[in-house]
């Protein structure tokens, strides 16, 4: 599950950078006003990437906390 999640969160990153790119790519192209809403696209993919690493973090604390409870 754990490799799964970090799959998972490195996607996210990449989409973030690429679609980051094509932004910039789209407000040089079109100019600030009609491209602003292109921003939303990187916005949401490193949001979902900060997310997925936060609760990868959170689930591992859980789990060792779990395994430390069952070996006593």
């Amino acid at each position: 599950m754990d490799r799964l999640a970090r799959i998972m969160e490195y996607f996210w990153l990449t989409i973030g950078v690429v679609s980051s790119l094509w932004t910039a790519w789209q407000i040089h192209l079109l100019g600030w006003t009609p491209a602003k809403v292109y921003l939303w696209f990187p916005m949401i993919c490193f949001a979902m990437f900060f997310y997925r690493r936060f609760t990868r973090r959170k689930m591992a604390q859980w789990a060792e906390r779990k395994s430390r409870e069952s070996s006593r």
